[in-house]
């Protein structure tokens, strides 16, 4: 046991602390994973109480993960899933994750996400992943959904965007839906802080398009795109069918209807599941 738990911290420590290329999907370390994986599960099974339903929906072989982004950029429940996949699916069948480049430049953690499956968010990066038949999960949502408003929470708000469809389109990939709820009541946010974001020139050189308000631990009150230290609120994850894109071909990526009829095949299967998981949880935090 003594030398599980040294390994362990072993591994921890060089995931931190050992420099990765987030340019790079080779850097990924499943052996790392394999490691951090079980800390991972329990460690989001005690804190976050986390519920993972229906990970054998995810299709074998290529596949677009589409979730909704909560908790700003403390998304840490999304570790808890990455590890549940793992422990489910196995080492072999990879998740990637595009991220944000503010979120891949924080020190030392950048090197862990990286380790972990996270590449900077471009159409390059997800065509090399879909080509080599490996999954990518993507948050369409990105900064404005993750600092959406607190009596926001269960809404679905993708800003009707649609290059994760064109993507998925353009390579046949099926999209697995993940609808994440309880991540969005860890802070509260006031006010997303558009107009300030757009005032700062934010959104245009640094793709960031909030600058929010929120009540939130260890602040009180925190202003900015910045981490929280979350409360301990009952967190569910569940992935639904998935919807093929075979019927549209590669075409669709340049037809207008038939990308907003599978933005709609998608944001209401996703928007109806994260109202009836809302309608099951009793109260804010507790679930």
């Amino acid at each position: 046991m003594r030398e599980m738990i040294a390994d362990t911290l072993s591994k921890l420590a060089q995931a931190f602390l050992v420099p990765a290329d987030p340019d790079d999907l080779d850097a990924r370390d499943p052996e790392m994973l394999q490691a951090l994986a079980p800390l991972l599960d329990i460690l989001t099974k005690i804190y976050y109480r986390l519920e993972v339903e229906g990970l054998a929906r995810i299709p074998d072989g290529k596949a677009l993960v589409v979730i909704n982004h909560n908790a700003g950029i403390t998304f840490a429940e999304l570790l808890g899933f990455g590890a549940r996949f793992v422990a489910e699916r196995g080492i072999d069948d990879a998740i990637y994750g595009l991220g944000h480049d503010g979120i891949l430049s924080v020190p030392l953690l950048k090197n862990f996400l990286i380790k972990a499956g996270g590449v900077r968010a471009s159409h390059g990066h997800a065509d090399k992943v879909l080509i080599a038949n490996r999954k990518i999960l993507v948050a369409p949502g990105g900064n404005m959904e993750a600092y959406r408003p607190y009596k926001d929470r269960h809404h679905i708000n993708f800003q009707g965007r649609t290059g994760f469809l064109r993507l998925a389109v353009r390579h046949g990939a099926p999209i697995a839906p993940a609808v994440f709820i309880g991540g969005h009541e860890t802070f509260a946010v006031l006010h997303d802080g558009r107009q300030i974001a757009e005032a700062l020139g934010l959104k245009k050189h640094f793709r960031i398009d909030t600058f929010p308000l929120f009540l939130g631990l260890p602040w009180g009150v925190g202003i900015g795109p910045i981490f929280h230290l979350p409360l301990p609120s009952k967190c569910k994850v569940k992935v639904l069918d998935p919807i093929s894109t075979a019927e549209y071909g590669p075409a669709a990526e340049h037809d207008e209807a038939a990308l907003q009829e599978l933005y709609q095949k998608v944001t209401s299967a996703m928007q109806a599941a994260l109202t009836q998981m809302a309608a099951e949880r009793r109260f804010p935090v507790l679930g």
